[in-house]
């Protein structure tokens, strides 16, 4: 209680406990002294940070991150033993990790101060990732400072975890990564940015044996046209496609051409629209490139190298966005010869290229490859991938039909999130709980109306599993886990990442043979675990995600304050949940509501989550994950 109300004429009573021989009475102890945080509270507490052994610090540690915050462990920092440079690191380290994860964005402030020590160059880096992770905008000259710096040169000889800094170059490629989140979530200061870091990154670009994908999105992010002719050259190399025959490795300039077709895209550069177009045409005609044809005849590398650049220049045109590459996507994706890799990811393409004609267009196509021949069947699954990236409201009625026997299981998948993710009526609804009947339908079906449907039939549908065999409902959960992934600004914007979230929760509580339904949460929260990384055209970062729902939390009406922080909740973003509790009105109260339940969870029996990597049964129609 003292501690909960700290103020400064609690200090000495809780110097006196945060010296008790119980751990559990000194942890909370110290959660006081980290508030009041004067120079009089600031000796006992990093003292007793200082001589407590491993698993008590431990202990220390976690209570000043569940009681403060960020600031906390900031904090606790200067509690870093210094008597030998292992220990000093390894304590370092720890509490980096630990604000990595809380990621609160009141922290900012003493890791500010904290660099302004000057610590070494490691730490400086890692105190600036933090910032930007949280999306402040003082981190770019320091990120900025360390592309210049080769590791090297940075780290010494001397001990075993400077060496393995040596092995990599992985702090200036998450310092890119985080550049480019800033210059997204920042569009208001996209001209300071580049003037602060497009030197510095042009400059690691040229000083690595290969440009790194980080690298040209920030430079595209920031629409940075000074190295456009070094950009130019990596997304069209001089350098002759491999031979039929010819053995591996991939050629460098092919494998680097893939990541700069999609930036030279994003940059929408007009001398490299017609790059773009040739490399829908590289295959000579009497070449089959398909999957099973490269599996012998010595195709594999030609094969592989020509389905880089078709993902490549796919992800270029999905970044331009200009319809006129409408008709050179649909003609290589019907071409039955093409990679079927290639032809999925000028599907996706076609999500952000089409015109509200062309999806229609994209319909049809989709009811004209409805033969049970294999290849049929491919190029129809492939252009659903479009439906599934740019949901057309009122498809579903023409979609649902096709919901059949006849139809390829994986096939039958993506026509059913296609539906869902479109929404649809009351009497597709109907007729969707109607095939629910057939087993064979019953789990595409149900898929459809989780996705899509309100959160009454969503809750109903699984309710029903309760006269299904168990089997049954085990292969739902895997396709429904399949069904996410990829994580687009569209669906932020259209609210359609809010709804997945809120029927997941709604179905979580309800029972199947008295069983909880955790299995919507379990598995959607896993798949918000694989939002590291950029995950190609208008995906959203986990960094650049958590910055607009934060936006939406602050900023939103009340019904989109109230989702926006319940999914925060469910991703489990502690920082920016103990952060909103700060805010007024009816954002703190429901910020304050969600974090006493983050930090009091109901018990849950865990879910076998399949991997992420992990291939769809049948394999005929791979999603984009």
């Amino acid at each position: 209680i003292i501690s909960r109300n700290a103020a400064p004429k609690y200090t000495d009573t809780l110097i006196k406990l945060v010296k008790d021989p119980s751990i559990d009475v000194a942890r909370e102890a110290a959660t006081g002294l980290g508030k009041i945080a004067d120079a009089k509270a600031r000796g006992p507490l990093l003292d007793a940070l200082a001589h407590a052994d491993k698993d008590n610090r431990q202990k220390f540690l976690e209570a000043l991150r569940d009681g403060i915050g960020g600031e906390g462990l900031v904090i606790a920092l200067g509690s870093v033993s210094k008597d030998k440079v292992e220990t000093t690191w390894h304590q370092n380290k720890q509490l980096f990790d630990m604000l990595r994860k809380i990621a609160d964005p009141r922290q900012s402030n003493a890791l500010v101060q904290y660099i302004g020590t000057k610590p070494h160059i490691h730490w400086e880096t890692e105190a600036a990732l933090r910032l930007a992770e949280v999306g402040d905008l003082r981190a770019v000259p320091y990120l900025a400072g360390r592309m210049r710096l080769d590791p090297l040169k940075v780290y010494s000889d001397s001990n075993d975890y400077e060496r393995m800094q040596k092995r990599d170059d992985n702090a200036r490629v998450v310092a890119a990564r985080m550049l480019a989140d800033l210059a997204i979530v920042h569009p208001e200061a996209i001209a300071d940015i580049r003037a602060k870091a497009e030197d510095a990154m042009i400059f690691w670009l040229h000083d690595k044996p290969e440009p790194h994908a980080n690298g040209l999105r920030f430079l595209a992010a920031v629409g940075s046209t000074k190295d456009i002719d070094a950009m130019r050259k990596w997304s069209n190399p001089s350098v002759g496609l491999p031979k039929e025959g010819q053995q591996p490795p991939l050629p460098r300039e092919w494998e680097i051409a893939q990541s700069a077709l999609r930036y030279v895209g994003w940059l929408k550069d007009q001398p490299s629209w017609g790059v773009l177009e040739k490399d829908f045409s590289r295959r000579d005609k009497k070449t089959d490139l398909t999957m099973d044809s490269m599996m012998g005849g010595g195709l594999a590398l030609l094969g592989m190298t020509v389905r880089a650049i078709n993902v490549g220049a796919s992800d270029g045109f999905a970044q331009w966005g200009d319809p006129k590459a409408y008709p050179i996507l649909t003609k290589f994706i019907e071409d039955e010869q093409e990679n079927e890799q290639g032809r999925i990811e000028a599907c996706f393409a076609l999500s952000w290229v089409s015109t509200d004609d062309n999806m229609s267009d994209i319909v049809k196509r989709i009811e004209k490859f409805k033969g049970k021949e294999p290849k049929k069947q491919f190029i129809r699954g492939c252009y659903l991938e479009a439906l599934l990236h740019r949901p057309v409201p009122g498809t579903a009625a023409g979609l649902v039909e096709m919901i059949d026997k006849d139809t390829d299981v994986e096939v039958r998948h993506q026509i059913a999130r296609a539906i869902g993710f479109a929404g649809f009526d009351d009497k597709v609804q109907a007729t969707l709980f109607k095939k629910m009947e057939d087993v064979d339908m019953r789990n595409d079906a149900a898929l459809a109306l989780i996705l899509g449907g309100t959160i009454d039939a969503a809750t109903k549908t699984v309710a029903m599993y309760a006269d299904y065999p168990k089997e049954t409902l085990d292969e739902l959960k895997d396709v429904y886990y399949r069904s996410f992934g990829y994580w687009s600004d569209d669906d932020f914007v259209k609210g359609r990442l809010y709804k997945w979230v809120d029927t997941a929760e709604a179905i979580a509580r309800i029972k199947v043979k008295d069983t909880l339904q955790d299995w919507t949460r379990l598995r959607l929260q896993a798949q918000f675990e694989n939002l590291d990384f950029d995950n190609g055209p208008h995906s959203m970062t986990r960094v650049v995600l958590r910055y607009r729902i934060m936006e939406d939390a602050k900023k939103g009406d009340g019904a989109k304050k109230k989702l926006a922080i319940q999914t925060l909740k469910f991703m489990k973003e502690q920082g920016s949940l103990m952060a909103l509790r700060d805010e007024p009105g009816e954002t703190g109260q429901l910020a304050s509501k969600a974090f006493f339940e983050f930090m009091n969870p109901k018990i849950v029996v865990g879910e076998n989550i399949p991997s992420a990597k992990e291939p769809s049964a049948g394999g005929a129609i791979p999603v984009r994950q």
